[in-house]
């Protein structure tokens, strides 16, 4: 069948367009988009429940009152989210219940504290490409896994920590001076760089807490 393709004019439609589970192409600009929808855990302001693509079309996303330790500006069950920056919400793109693989194409989240979030996963992973992630990235296990191709990795709102609950790939990614990587899980780390510098097995634990858990290729 043919997929719906939905295009937003008001910021007040993206919720009953994606349920739907089709394509939604977002206007570009800023968009402060009400926190009235529910994660399960806090608020939250865009939810991808269904599937589907959201396509960002360059909007940066705000969501001033999804402010509370468990909101979020966009919660997903799987999906791909593309070309857009999260810039205001506490977590900034929060997996539920992912029975479906998330995939984060050209996403920025920066101005949030979480950038991705995950408590109560489904398993079906996660795969982020061209992405900046600027703030606290962390996942449960029961996110499934997480691939990071081509993403930088930064600080924001006084945070630069990943702590990967999940087993997780970083590809060609980079990390900004002074940032901290704390895996709980297994990870890999393939053509990667610290602060422009690329990491071997000589400067890891400049990066890592825990080096054990590492596998670089």
């Amino acid at each position: 069948p043919e997929t719906q393709v939905t295009e937003i004019e008001n910021p007040s439609e993206i919720n009953d367009a994606l349920e739907q589970g089709g394509t939604v192409i977002l206007p570009s600009g800023v968009i402060e988009v009400p926190a009235d929808s529910s994660n399960a855990y806090g608020s939250t302001a865009i939810v991808q429940a269904n599937g589907g693509s959201i396509v960002g079309n360059g909007a940066v996303i705000k969501a001033p009152e999804a402010s509370g330790t468990w909101d979020s500006a966009i919660t997903t069950s799987g999906g791909s989210i593309s070309d857009l920056t999260v810039a205001e919400g506490f977590r900034g793109i929060f997996v539920k219940n992912n029975t479906e693989r998330v995939y984060l194409n050209n996403v920025t989240a920066d101005g949030t504290t979480y950038t991705i979030s995950c408590d109560q996963g489904g398993g079906a992973g996660l795969t982020a490409t061209n992405c900046t992630f600027n703030g606290w990235t962390s996942y449960a296990a029961t996110l499934g896994d997480a691939i990071f191709y081509d993403c930088s990795f930064g600080e924001g709102n006084g945070y630069a920590y990943c702590r990967p609950y999940a087993p997780t790939q970083f590809i060609n990614c980079d990390f900004e001076a002074d940032f901290t990587v704390d895996p709980r899980a297994d990870i890999v780390m393939e053509n990667c760089r610290l602060d422009g510098v690329e990491i071997t097995s000589a400067n890891l634990d400049q990066l890592v807490t825990n080096v054990s858990k590492v596998t670089i290729k």
